[in-house]
């Protein structure tokens, strides 16, 4: 057994115990289905911003985002230089409402919140169809885990997904939102050093014999269309032009209500910590993307001859230009990133059976009593964890070529249904119910026509999804002009309330 793969089960051993710790922790905080979906008004902006932080940059950042910089370069660090920005200017414009609604109304998800926020059961419960889509999210946090479990520990792929799977299951079985938010918050801490590790070795040229000069100079020897003298890869999907960037940018700018990451403004302590928590997460959700830089440094450090999937780049550079023992701890940090996206998933997803159909659809109609519907929508939420994992597991048995792009599939369908209804909503306190609608249904519909058969390779969904985002905030601003009143008085004073709350 080699030094690195020794430390590697060392350092995993002792990072599984203390997510299960966590886990038990999280239970005894979990005493109602609120407090396993939402853990409402439970913890500060510091540690919300880790755990928001560490949703978005998952393993597509600390994995995927090297694996396309490694593979075609420099243009591809548009992806972690613009989308933590547009992340986070959605997120000026929809945090603060959703933590009024939820703790006004106590809404609990997005799709509740959004049905809440239009009086619409048929927004409500098209979003929690359209939020099935997240599988493709927690199905590239599985295959980034096998692969580190491979890479760095040499077992089976198929064994890294089962053992990501059982960890998964019994820490967010145990104590859903609790136990997501205090591991993602020492998950993000990890993360963040390694970030800063990265960046460092970089900006050094840590492995290169002559320094930051010959490093750069090697990166464009070893891939002339892809070094930093290039911003644009002619003819590609995504970074072909200046047009296709923008796009990206925009696609991301709804990304901050994603289910996974929205509720997590409702465990904010208070209305008064969200402009703390924005700062917080400006500055952690900035540093963790350049991660990508680690992709650039792989180019010249890593001989072009080594056979491996560009998604591996991370784990094998730093096996290349560290001792075992760092590069084993810096190996359990990136599996930090994977397990903080993929609990807040699953959670999410839970909550699409156990809030959004079974508490707001069903219960009302069959009449439960309130004790009993506690009962079973608390059981629903456990259980449905091993369903949601079991079935993210089949779907990575074969890992796509790129995670960043893969996961995209299910976020661009998402993202392209809500920017209308959400991000103009937040803004716009005319916005209503009819124009709500009809924005969800063309970003929808725009979205997959684009993605599927016009226009653009369907392993790149960016684009289709920047159009999409684009499409659905046009026919909210231009369905509710022409073809609906302004809206009541009642209503004005209602959103009033709300923003000045």
């Amino acid at each position: 057994m080699s030094s690195v793969v020794m430390y590697s089960w060392i350092f995993m051993v002792i990072f599984i115990l203390l997510m299960l710790y966590l886990g038990y922790a999280g239970m005894k905080k979990t005493h109602s289905s609120d407090d396993f979906a939402t853990a409402r008004s439970s913890y500060g902006p510091i540690t919300i911003a880790l755990v928001i932080s560490a949703g978005i940059s998952s393993g597509s950042t600390f994995m995927g985002m090297p694996g396309l910089a490694y593979d075609i370069g420099a243009p591809s660090l548009w992806y972690p230089l613009l989308y933590p920005v547009a992340t986070v200017i959605g997120m000026l414009f929809i945090a603060k409402t959703i933590k009024i609604y939820g703790d006004e109304f106590g809404t609990r998800t997005i799709p509740d919140f959004i049905g809440q926020r239009y009086n619409s059961e048929f927004l409500r419960i098209s979003l929690t169809i359209i939020s099935v889509l997240l599988i493709f999210y927690v199905v590239s946090q599985f295959v980034a885990a096998a692969t580190m479990f491979q890479t760095m520990m040499g077992i089976d792929y198929s064994m890294g997904l089962f053992i990501t799977g059982v960890v998964l299951a019994i820490y967010v079985f145990m104590g859903g939102s609790h136990s997501d938010i205090m591991t993602d918050a020492i998950q993000g801490l990890l993360m963040v050093i390694t970030a800063l590790i990265v960046v460092f070795v970089f900006l050094t040229s840590t492995g290169v014999a002559g320094g930051f000069s010959d490093m750069i100079s090697l990166i464009n020897e070893r891939n002339p269309g892809g070094g930093f003298d290039n911003l644009f890869i002619p003819g590609h999907d995504t970074y072909g032009s200046f047009w296709l960037v923008g796009l990206l940018f925009i696609a991301h700018l709804p990304f901050s209500i994603l289910p996974h990451l929205g509720n997590k403004f409702l465990a904010v302590k208070s209305n008064k910590d969200m402009k703390k928590l924005i700062m917080y997460c400006t500055i952690f959700a900035t540093i963790l993307p350049l991660m990508g830089l680690g992709g650039m440094l792989g180019i010249a450090v890593l001989d072009p001859a080594v056979e491996m999937r560009a998604d591996q780049i991370i784990p094998v550079l730093f096996q290349e230009i560290f001792p075992p023992i760092v590069a084993a701890f810096l190996a359990v940090a990136v599996l930090s990133a994977i397990m903080s996206t993929s609990d807040g998933l699953i959670v999410s997803l839970t909550q699409l059976l156990a809030n959004d159909l079974f508490r707001m659809t069903i219960v009302p109609r069959l009449k439960i009593s309130k004790q009993k519907s506690e009962k079973y929508e608390l059981a629903i939420s456990r259980y449905s964890t091993f369903l949601v994992i079991i079935v993210a597991i089949l779907m990575a048995w074969n890992p796509p070529q790129y995670l960043s792009i893969f996961l995209w599939i299910g976020i661009g369908g998402i993202v392209s249904a809500t920017a209308g209804p959400l991000v103009v909503g937040a803004l716009w306190r005319r916005a209503n119910k009819q124009g709500a609608t009809w924005s969800l249904i063309a970003g929808t519909v725009a979205y997959w026509v684009i993605y599927l058969p016009f226009g653009f390779d369907v392993s790149n969904p960016f684009a289709a999804a920047g159009l999409g985002v684009l499409i659905s905030m046009f026919v909210m601003i231009a369905y509710t002009l022409i073809f609906t009143d302004p809206v009541s008085a009642e209503e004005v004073d209602l959103k009033e309330k709300v923003t000045a709350n």
